[in-house]
């Protein structure tokens, strides 16, 4: 792929730079969302970034990138599967189908950002008085070696983008490192642009990545 193709790739959306993931809850964002249209408020456009994706080792073009979160990946997501992405501080563009990765796979601490997902076991507040500046405890089905995986993201960020006491079976995406935590394994202290429910509809296509 030359500078040509690529910025060919994303003027045809066939192609993505991801510079960064929204760390801030954007300001006209604010006030109740349906959890499911948030992703209209969630893009803006990025710098020009030196991207290394050229065919040729060392080569690297400048290219238009976006600031994005999570959430903006499920919109269109059956489309978006297919679609090729750079993710922030990547080298190489991937589909996003070969990005995810099940939590349910992972069996040890990564402190390289990446792209998961996993199912929902319960969630709950953890604090003894449930209040929204809490932690959320959002158990995450997990691989039989680790003993568990928590998602530990205060209890209002989770709420607003439809994380309750009811996700049980619910699929989240997320991007972060996973670290250790206590006796098993965790993701906390998610930017607000780090993670979001995958819509019911698109759960099936998860199936046999």
């Amino acid at each position: 792929m030359n500078e040509e193709d690529a910025k060919q790739a994303i003027e045809s959306d066939q192609l993505a730079i991801i510079s960064s993931f929204l760390r801030d809850r954007p300001e006209k964002a604010a006030g109740p969302l349906d959890p499911y249209d948030q992703s209209a408020v969630e893009e803006m456009e990025g710098p020009i970034s030196l991207v290394p994706i050229g065919r040729h080792r060392g080569e690297k073009f400048m290219l238009p990138s976006r600031i994005t979160t999570v959430a903006g990946l499920r919109r269109g997501f059956d489309k978006n599967l297919y679609k090729f992405f750079v993710f922030p501080n990547s080298a190489i563009a991937q589909r996003l189908c070969d990005a995810l990765i099940d939590i349910a796979t992972v069996t040890e601490e990564c402190d390289v950002p990446r792209l998961y997902y996993g199912t929902i076991i319960r969630s709950y507040n953890a604090g003894i008085t449930p209040k929204p500046t809490n932690i959320r405890m959002t158990e995450l089905r997990c691989h039989p070696k680790i003993k568990d995986f928590y998602l530990k993201v205060h209890a209002a960020d989770q709420e607003e983008k439809g994380i309750n006491d009811e996700s049980g079976g619910r699929i989240v995406l997320f991007w972060g490192k996973v670290i250790e935590s206590g006796i098993g394994l965790a993701v906390r202290d998610l930017a607000w642009g780090e993670f979001a429910l995958l819509p019911e509809k698109y759960e099936k296509l998860l199936d046999g990545l």
